[in-house]
């Protein structure tokens, strides 16, 4: 009863949260000059020709609109006759975009309500005929580029079905290829030529590569604490060296990880002009007289091949504090939390740091005899961040570490010191190295009969001392560490106890966790994701695997159809006239999803519709006891970089028994936080 209740008031504080994140997001923009008060209740654009249906479909124009009706997340665009003007010429060119060059939009039709004085405004459209392509060239390519040059096209010659902008996009993916292949001036130019009396346009891309180039001199500027020549030397710039554009996020990326920037950025001296990405519409790139002669024809610039850099950085204070906050409520449990951190940068020399990291949280078990195992956790880490001493990427570390953890029946207490090393090996590859001491004391796990420890490995002891090797490789291709929708995902931890293999001891561990995920878009507010993870611990010798390698599943980031660490071998406990079964956690565990998301870009709300696979056990094997499979849908609200999730699942199989509605297999699951 005390836990059903416990479900309600963290419910109640839930439905709170979300309807304050969507009525903050809700505010109407000051009034522009010439905007009236008048609410508009609907736009709606029509065909000319209701006999004609319009063949373009026009969804998304409507937020790209001066004038629309609010929503939940939207504020609402009032009525006026200039926004009416401005719109009737974004629909026009909207369909012009499309190859509707002959497009007529007639004047706004507008109605007010007699009653609230909303206004309706209906715009109608008559097609006509669409242009069709006839020649797709690229011209003045490099030799050994051509063919590559080529690839990059989104439209053939005769095709019908046309998109100026994603036409135009081409010459920036093109641009961009030849600087990554050394042509640091490179530009590309877009061009489109229509013959309206045969209804026809052309598309032809100029390309202006210039020389292949190599770095000249190197500048830095905006350090004070970190001596220019430590600068140059972590960001990996040789004058003479062959110059490439990737070098100028690569660069960024060495310096940001040392922790001792806030911001970075590479100054090039090549004639090239930057283009933020997601820039709209895009100018097909702009020529400058010199560059065409009197036919019209395109005069290659005259460039050196040397390329100069200047090295801006804006060195981070010397000392800064973090805090955040998150809370996560599922069937097992709540959880919120506060964390922070503080660094004190340059403490032992330029860009030498000393990290405080905290993090206190308080969890409420639902429906646990163990009333003593709700209540506060949290852990303290001090570590010391010597970028640079392991090779020009290689960073030494030092750790001492207390960490506290709240599980269904029991609490362990770690600590934990030692020394580790990182490396970044390019874009998204990383490796960790942390060799470590450490101490456990685990609370109320235990004792457990003979029987029990055999069949599960469990330890007999609650105090474990070892050393300890942690090895993790990552391989990250997600296009966003939040909400990814294409790209993908790899990783590989290892944790062992490193005597283990060499000589007899008192609770080896090897526990061995492959990571995998997949993003495969299908359109770009609709994408398939998978992911498989799973851990074995390898070791089941001596005194049993102590508590805090042992394999927990379930809840938000896991398998679904149960709450945190419910994914379990269990053993039955009774308490005084209570009896029952906690989890005690496994030596294999694997959990897997497949989702379908549904995330509009730049839109506050999205959907996901999910399938879970998992299962745990005491040896090898994760479905010894049979599979476990959940499937449910999920709602996401992306606003104030605070993506919040609510899933509702349906446990359709526990260990391979099918599951009845007296198992109570409908779970809710709530998050503030990323997807996986």
């Amino acid at each position: 009863m005390q836990g059903r209740m416990g479900i309600r008031v963290v419910w109640a504080f839930v439905v709170a949260m979300l309807m304050l994140l969507a009525a903050g997001c809700k505010e109407r923009p000051p009034q522009v000059p010439g905007e009236t008060n008048v609410l508009v209740r609907k736009v709606t654009i029509e065909p000319a020709d209701e006999s004609a249906p319009l063949v373009v479909a026009h969804d998304e124009l409507f937020e790209r609109l001066g004038e629309r009706p609010g929503s939940l997340t939207n504020p609402d665009r009032a009525w006026s006759p200039f926004k009416e003007a401005e719109d009737r010429r974004r629909i026009e060119a909207y369909w012009q975009q499309r190859g509707y060059f002959d497009v007529e939009v007639s004047p706004a039709s507008t109605s007010f309500d007699p009653e609230d004085g909303k206004a309706s405004v209906t715009f109608r459209v008559k097609e006509n005929a669409r242009y069709k392509l006839g020649q797709v060239v690229v011209r003045f390519a490099p030799d050994e580029e051509g063919e590559s040059l080529n690839g990059f096209l989104r439209h053939k010659s005769e095709e019908s079905e046309i998109d100026l902008e994603e036409s135009r996009k081409a010459r920036i993916d093109m641009q961009e290829y030849l600087r990554r292949r050394g042509y640091g001036h490179a530009n590309v130019y877009h061009r489109v030529y229509l013959d309206k009396q045969a209804r026809k346009l052309d598309l032809h891309y100029f390309v202006d590569a210039g020389p292949k180039t190599v770095i000249g001199n190197i500048v830095v500027q905006g350090n004070y604490k970190i001596p220019a020549a430590d600068v140059i030397a972590r960001s990996g710039l040789v004058s003479g060296a062959p110059y490439s554009e990737e070098l100028r996020e690569s660069v960024v990326r060495d310096l940001l990880d040392t922790g001792a920037y806030a911001a970075a950025f590479v100054r090039v001296d090549s004639d090239i002009k930057f283009i933020a990405p997601g820039t709209a519409p895009d100018s097909g790139g702009e020529l400058r007289d010199e560059q065409v002669d009197a036919e019209g024809n395109l005069v290659p610039r005259k460039l050196p091949s040397t390329i100069n850099i200047t090295l801006h950085v804006v060195e981070s204070p010397s000392q800064t504090i973090k805090l955040r906050a998150g809370f996560e409520i599922d069937p097992a449990r709540a959880d919120t939390f506060l964390a922070g951190t503080l660094w004190l940068r340059n403490l032992f020399g330029p860009a030498h740091h000393l990290v405080f990291e905290g993090r206190a949280g308080f969890g409420w078990l639902f429906g646990s005899p163990l009333e003593e195992r709700v209540g506060p956790y949290g852990e303290a880490t001090l570590r010391s961040v010597h970028p640079g001493v392991l090779g020009r990427l290689g960073d030494l570390r030092t750790t001492l570490r207390y960490q506290g953890t709240l599980f269904p029946g029991a609490f362990l207490h770690r600590g934990s010191t030692g020394v580790g090393a990182r490396t970044t090996f390019d874009k998204g590859i990383f490796l960790d190295v942390d060799v470590l001491a450490f101490v456990e004391l685990s609370e109320s796990f235990g004792p457990f009969s003979a029987a029990e420890r055999s069949e599960l490995a469990l330890p007999e002891n609650e105090l474990t001392v070892s050393p300890e090797l942690d090895i993790a490789f990552i391989l990250d291709r997600r296009d966003d560490p939040i909400e990814p929708m294409k790209g993908g995902f790899a990783a590989l931890f290892l944790r062992a106890n490193p005597v283990s293999a060499a000589a007899p001891a008192d609770h080896p561990f090897v526990n061995v966790a492959p990571d995998l995920r997949g993003f495969i878009p299908l359109t770009r507010a609709l994408s398939v994701a998978v992911r498989g993870s799973a851990e074995w611990s390898l070791l089941a010798e001596g005194d049993g695997i102590p508590l805090g390698a042992r394999l927990f599943g379930g809840g938000n980031y896991g398998f679904r159809g149960f709450g945190r660490q419910r994914l379990s071998p269990v053993v039955t406990r009774c308490i005084e006239t209570f009896c029952g079964s906690y989890e005690v956690g496994g030596r294999s565990l694997l959990e897997s999803a497949l989702e379908v998301r549904f995330l509009p870009p730049q839109k506050q709300i999205g959907a996901i519709v999910f399938a879970d696979l998992g299962g745990a056990s005491g040896n090898l094997n994760p479905f010894d006891a049979g599979p476990s499979v959940a499937a449910g849908v999920g709602a996401r609200l992306r606003i104030w970089y605070l993506p919040a999730a609510v899933d509702v699942s349906y446990r359709l199989l526990h260990q391979g028994d099918l599951q009845g509605l007296d198992a109570e297999p409908f779970h809710v699951f709530f998050r503030i936080g990323e997807a996986f």
